[in-house]
């Protein structure tokens, strides 16, 4: 028994030496591939465009729900279904904030495509 536990030991240890002696990953390097530099402008553009449609989302959300509580407080004060009076006020919300909405949403999306044509413009031009 004491035999295996050591084997055991021994064998934890090799396979923990073998895990510490990898290096660490390098963070990427700036290559000057124009495949590599066109992926990556791609993505940062993705990043924004993603970044940009969460902020419009939440605001369009904070702005829905501000109308939806109003409205339920006014029909408790009425003595009205608030359940009823939520899902009017979200439906008004949403269609009164659908047209900002919206032109954010173009707005980023023609960034973007923008950024995508840039990137695929500068890797054409590196060839």
């Amino acid at each position: 028994m004491k035999k295996i536990s050591i084997a055991a030991l021994a064998l934890l240890a090799g396979l923990n030496g073998v895990a510490l002696a990898q290096a660490p990953a390098s963070a990427p390097s700036a290559t000057q591939d124009p495949i590599v530099q066109t992926r990556t402008d791609k993505r940062a553009a993705d990043t924004v465009y993603k970044n940009g449609m969460k902020a419009a989302k939440a605001e369009r959300k904070a702005k829905v729900d501000a109308a939806v509580e109003a409205a339920v407080n006014e029909a408790k004060g009425k003595g009205a279904d608030p359940l009823v009076a939520a899902r009017d006020a979200k439906g008004k919300a949403n269609k009164a904030t659908k047209k900002e909405y919206d032109d954010k949403k173009k707005a980023l999306a023609a960034e973007r495509k923008a950024a995508y044509q840039a990137a695929e413009k500068k890797a054409k031009g590196a060839k």
